[in-house]
This record gives C-alpha cells, structure tokens and sequence, in this order.
C-alpha cells in the first residue's frame, strides 16, 4: 500500500520518533511520529498523539488545516470521526474509557504525490491511517475498542 501512495524512489528511509509513550494507563500522554524519506525529500509524515476535543469537529478543523482545504476533504467509517482527502488521512478514536475521555488522533499525511490518481491516493491514506491507528491503539496501552475496521 505505502508504495501506491508514495512517489517511487530507489530507496525510502523511515525515522520513528517515540515522544511520550504511555507506560500504564495512569498515564494521560502518548505521541509518537514517523517520517518517510526518499530522494533527499520527505514523502510521508504519520503522527499519533492522546489528545482531548470536547467535540470531534474541533479536531477535523485542527488537523485539516495544515493539510488540505476542507472542502477536500470527506468522511470515512473509523473511530470517532474519520476524514480523508488525496493528501491526508486522519483517525479520532476512543483511547480511554475509565476517567476523562482521552482520544488519539492518527494523521497520515503526504507530503510527496505519486502518480496514483487522486481516489487511489485518498484509499491508500485510509489504509495506513487504519494501521497505524491499530497499532497506536495497542502501543498507547488504550481500554477503548478501537473501531477502526471499515
């Protein structure tokens, strides 16, 4: 899937960078990031990271901003809320469920287009978004069922 998405390269370089991870679930931090590289360029960048709305479209207009208009960008079945355009895919799911109703938000954004066209791109995004919110969800240690299956 990450090779219909990306522009091709000889080769990629992935980074992970694990900020805060959540030893126990009295803990209230988690981020994490990944950075794909090829070429000399960034290609990829997927963030996770607990975070608090007090309603999910605060969220989408906080994580849409930075990547794509919001007239781009249309919902998809995951988590709490879900939306996705052909350069960004983004994941609000439950985290906790015992105290303040924590979340993770999952972004998945391309910074480098293949040449898939615009609704491969957008469905490869959904795909990495739903796998990298899975395993958010395991790493971040949440009690929350995770609904990211489409």
């Amino acid at each position: 899937m990450l090779r219909k998405v990306l522009p091709e390269k000889s080769s990629y370089s992935f980074d992970d960078q694990f900020m805060h991870r959540r030893p126990d679930d009295t803990d209230r931090t988690y981020e994490t990031s990944c950075f794909v590289n090829g070429g000399g360029k960034m290609l990829l960048v997927a963030t996770a990271e607990m975070v608090r709305y007090d309603k999910a479209h605060e969220w989408v207009e906080d994580v849409v901003a930075n990547a794509s208009a919001p007239s781009d960008v249309t919902s998809f079945q995951a988590g709490d809320k879900a939306v996705a355009s052909e350069k960004l895919a983004a994941i609000y799911l439950p985290c906790r469920d015992k105290g303040p109703r924590e979340h993770l938000s999952v972004v998945v954004e391309l910074k480098q287009r293949s040449g898939a066209r615009a609704a491969e791109a957008r469905e490869g995004l959904i795909s990495l978004a739903r796998n990298a919110a899975v395993f958010a969800h395991q790493q971040a240690k949440c009690d929350a069922p995770a609904q990211v299956a489409g």
